[in-house]
């Protein structure tokens, strides 16, 4: 039988985040904004539920993670279960021009749930081997999934805080391991 994973308990959390440097807290601003980009919430909001759902023990920091990575980790799950929320909520339209105020709920032109549903699972899929490629490379991580977020040029070196010579450098590093490990491209 497996061991228990180590957690870190709420004192410690609390302790960490206390402990803070500034460039802790400009990276956790520059990861909530890059999450609450394209998601239905303010940067501002999501990493305040990170700390929440941390300091209430909604989510365990493992001893051997750093705590601003958990919080990135925290703020790029919530942020994913409120766009995947975002998609679920019915689209109300006007019919005044029927000549009654009101509203509709038309149907959704969408795909049905289960084709979401196994497009996200794909999706997340992908997501999490290209992401698994650069474990031993945090700012390629960062740089990757800003790329996946649709970040571009100058965002992104500014999140990553690299210089043009060491961005283009890590996005060669990525492409090439990319290349290495899915030389077909991505199985379909």
């Amino acid at each position: 039988m497996k061991a228990a994973a180590v957690t870190r308990s709420r004192d410690e959390v609390a302790d960490a985040i206390r402990s803070f440097s500034d460039a802790d807290w400009i990276r956790l601003q520059k990861v909530a904004k890059l999450y609450a980009r394209l998601r239905p919430m303010e940067p501002e909001d999501l990493l305040q539920e990170a700390f929440r759902c941390a300091l209430d023990g909604g989510r365990s920091c493992p001893a051997q993670v750093d705590v601003v990575k958990f919080l990135a980790e925290a703020m790029r799950s919530i942020a994913n279960g409120e766009q995947e929320k975002a998609k679920r909520r019915p689209l109300l339209e006007s019919i005044a021009q029927y000549g009654e105020a009101g509203m509709v709920d038309p149907p959704d032109p969408s795909p049905g749930a289960e084709q979401d549903l196994g497009n996200a699972q794909d999706l997340a899929a992908m997501r999490t081997s290209l992401l698994r490629l650069f474990v031993d490379d945090e700012i390629a991580q960062l740089l990757l999934e800003g790329l996946m977020e649709g970040m571009q040029g100058a965002e992104l070196m500014e999140l990553t805080e690299l210089d043009k010579t060491a961005y283009e450098t890590k996005r060669r590093l990525i492409r090439r391991r990319i290349d290495q490990n899915f030389p077909q491209g991505w199985p379909s």
